[in-house]
């Protein structure tokens, strides 16, 4: 096969001719450099891309953080206030007022994203995707009513914690 490929090429005749070809050669040489060296500039380019949009990505998760726990910083110090005052100044604090401040933090969160999934006492037709049995003994089939017990938990469509439901008397 190669001796057929070589046998196509004729044998320059002249020096001329052989210079042509090496000139041929060298011209190729440097196209083919050429295209190395535009394609490490486009693979730095990409480079320099990736590694823009991942600090823009950085930066803004950090402002979202940063945002939701200035948000929660006024709730998150009442409680702390509070558990000194009870706990360390032997100070009553009203039930009332702690709820109010913990339903605050609520608040918070569910303006950042947090979603409750179900409501205490209500019945719902059983999903194992979004519930979990709190009485292990018994596990009830999907769609079958159940009460809930437990809150759960969504952030953007995922679910952090299931709800705990039971398929007891009321349910």
């Amino acid at each position: 096969m190669f001796k057929r490929w070589f046998a196509s090429f004729k044998k320059p005749e002249s020096a001329e001719a052989v210079l042509d070809l090496e000139r041929d050669i060298q011209q190729l040489r440097l196209e083919l450099d050429e295209r190395g060296r535009e394609i490490a500039q486009l693979k730095a380019e990409v480079q320099r891309q990736r590694n823009g949009a991942s600090a823009r990505v950085t930066a803004e998760l950090q402002t979202q953080l940063e945002r939701l726990l200035r948000d929660a910083a006024a709730p998150v110090a009442q409680m702390l206030t509070q558990a000194h005052l009870l706990e360390v100044e032997g100070r009553p604090v009203q039930a009332r007022d702690v709820l109010m401040v913990a339903r605050r933090l609520l608040r918070v969160l569910e303006d950042h994203g947090l979603m409750m999934l179900g409501e205490i006492g209500e019945t719902v037709a059983f999903d194992p995707n979004f519930h979990d049995p709190l009485n292990v003994s018994t596990t009830p089939r999907p769609g079958q009513a159940v009460m809930v017990r437990v809150v759960g938990m969504t952030f953007q469509g995922k679910v952090l914690r299931k709800a705990g439901v039971d398929a007891g008397e009321g349910a």
